[in-house]
């Protein structure tokens, strides 16, 4: 089987903050790069910025700061193959770092995602049915629409010239915590997060 892959990843995606002694840093805005090759598209929107949240995080602190999945939490629109499974992996650093790292440049970080298969046609819609996967693990494999009732349904249709198989929308959503804060250097925090979407 071919498998398409289609990797949603930007320098200091999803994970924006300042670590302050005295007040907050400048406000931090996201912008999320896509990559695409194949019918299955990705639509970020939103941003994780933990000073949202919090404005002052103060070094030495020992505080956490979390974004839930109530909270603003921001998602990508996974639109694909409706008759599909599609696998979902959410690879994220342990740690926000700034500047080259280092004992005194380093916030743990713990990256938690949720999704929603249900047909919803909008986030709010779908975050209300999402479906939380536990802290710890990193790939879960779905039916991009899920079946709530009867029997399964017949195979899907062959691919051939002309046909154009239905498609269906999947909701991921992304959240987590900082924290805590120990002695580290004021500044602005960031990580990667990589989401590979693939049939």
């Amino acid at each position: 089987m071919t498998i398409f892959t289609h990797i949603l990843q930007r320098w200091g995606i999803l994970l924006l903050l300042s670590v302050c002694i005295a007040h907050p840093g400048i406000a931090q805005i996201i912008n999320f790069g896509l990559y695409t090759t194949s019918n299955i598209t990705l639509t970020p929107s939103g941003t994780m910025n933990f000073n949202d949240k919090q404005p002052v995080i103060a070094s030495n602190s020992n505080s956490t700061v979390t974004i839930a999945l109530s909270d603003n939490a921001p998602y990508i629109e996974i639109v694909g193959d409706a008759t599909r499974d599609i696998t979902i992996t959410v690879t994220a650093p342990s740690y926000a770092i700034i500047g080259a790292g280092g004992p005194g440049n380093q916030i743990p970080f713990v990256c938690q995602f949720a999704y929603s298969n249900l047909g919803s046609t909008t986030a709010s819609a779908a975050k209300v049915n999402a479906i939380q996967i536990p802290a710890g693990f990193t790939a879960i494999t779905l039916p991009m629409l899920r079946r709530t009732s009867g029997a399964p349904a017949p195979p899907p249709t062959p691919a051939h010239g002309g046909y154009t198989p239905p498609s269906a929308k999947v909701y991921l959503f992304l959240y987590g915590s900082l924290g805590p804060v120990g002695n580290v250097n004021a500044g602005n925090y960031t990580g990667t997060i990589n989401v590979t979407v693939n049939y």
